[in-house]
């Protein structure tokens, strides 16, 4: 996918102007996370450390990336997980939204697993206090994951947040609660508490990397 994105580039630019002007405005970015266990939905996909790599390609708003992670093969039947994902995010003022899709495969053995259209929403009540919500629908299985969010920031470096969310039809509901550290501009740190209405809490730790490609 990042090389179909690379030739795509290359060959609009060669067509003139409007090709540089898009080059220009093109953004890409990178980052990973190293985690001591790996959640989703307050379920554990690992038995222990899980590192998660990634790459996102936006212009204009619209954006497509990729994801991956290690899993165990005992929890979910695979050894890894990869993510495909794209759509449109935008700012309104104090609102922003991002409506998209991802895809989720799994390896050993290979398996083109489900899909889910993600809408979330987001609001900056004050300038250190942000809310969103967050709906996630499969429509195959014909599912609705809820959740709420709120992220206060101390200052440049800590923050604090929490998050609550429920599955539909026969679902389970799931919580946390953290805090962060921004080590640098590039580098951050968070702990957090993971629960669920089905299983036992855990405490997660994870140092994370972001930078820019261009």
């Amino acid at each position: 996918m990042m090389r179909s994105i690379f030739a795509t580039s290359a060959v609009v630019i060669g067509l003139g102007l409007p090709g540089v002007t898009m080059a220009q405005e093109l953004s890409l970015s990178a980052g990973a996370t190293l985690t001591s266990r790996y959640v989703f939905n307050g379920i554990e996909q690992t038995t222990g450390a899980a590192f998660q790599p990634w790459a996102e390609a936006e212009y204009e708003g619209f954006y497509a990336g990729v994801w991956a992670s290690n899993t165990a093969r005992s929890i979910v039947g695979s050894s890894v997980e990869v993510d495909l994902y794209l759509g449109y995010r935008n700012e309104v003022g104090k609102f922003n939204y991002d409506l998209g899709y991802t895809r989720y495969y799994y390896r050993n053995p290979s398996n083109d697993c489900c899909g889910e259209v993600i809408l979330s929403l987001g609001y900056s009540v004050l300038d250190p206090l942000d809310v969103g919500l967050r709906f996630a629908h499969d429509p195959v299985a014909d599912y609705v994951n809820s959740s709420v969010s709120i992220d206060y920031a101390f200052d440049d470096k800590f923050g604090a947040s929490a998050n609550y969310g429920t599955i539909s039809n026969g679902g389970h509901d799931y919580w946390s609660v953290g805090g962060s550290y921004a080590i640098s501009d590039n580098f951050g740190i968070d702990a957090s508490w993971h629960d669920t209405s089905i299983s036992d809490g855990l405490l997660i730790v994870s140092l994370t990397t972001e930078f820019s490609l261009r």
